[in-house]
């Protein structure tokens, strides 16, 4: 069983990071209409800010994950926040070495990038599992009638991932 995450870095794999998220849209289960959650899951590709993808040993795509820089209360100027737009694993590999490999990726990415980020915003759903899951690494900042928000400091995420072997594709 073998899966990477890679960058969405040429159109072709934008194009296969759409069709991924827009093919399992609705098990993605977005608290938002269309529309909203359409431009969650475009934004990173049409702003070019960083989208990437989870394919297996076929080549086929099994799990993306996409950022924004700064935030809306911001006006998209506080860039050293980055929110994290979509995260979706398909069912059969939603396992804890994928989930911390894409956590990984992520946090090495975003600390070797030319301009500095210290916090990541993310927002889930509000069932027991997640918050058990992301209470671990993150802080709840807020939660609405289907939504938390969380956020995590990068040193706070460096600090967590920093317990758990690094798996290199090969």
């Amino acid at each position: 069983m073998y899966e990477a995450f890679y960058i969405c870095a040429s159109e072709m794999y934008q194009r296969k990071y759409m069709d991924f998220l827009l093919k399992n849209y609705e098990d993605l289960r977005l608290p938002y209409s269309f529309p909203v959650a359409f431009r969650f899951i475009a934004s990173p590709v049409l702003l070019l800010h960083e989208c990437f993808l989870c394919v297996d040993e076929d080549g086929e795509a099994v799990g993306a994950f996409s950022y924004i820089h700064g935030t809306g209360e911001g006006n998209y100027e506080d860039r050293h926040i980055v929110q994290l737009q979509v995260a979706y694993l398909i069912s059969p590999k939603r396992r804890t070495a994928l989930f911390l490999l894409g956590m990984h990726t992520l946090a090495e990415h975003l600390n070797d990038l030319n301009e500095e980020v210290t916090e990541l915003v993310f927002w889930t759903g509000t069932d027991a599992y997640a918050g058990r899951l992301f209470s671990k690494f993150a802080e709840r900042t807020s939660i609405g009638e289907s939504v938390v928000e969380y956020r995590v400091s990068l040193n706070r995420l460096n600090t967590y991932l920093s317990k758990f072997k690094r798996r290199i594709p090969v």
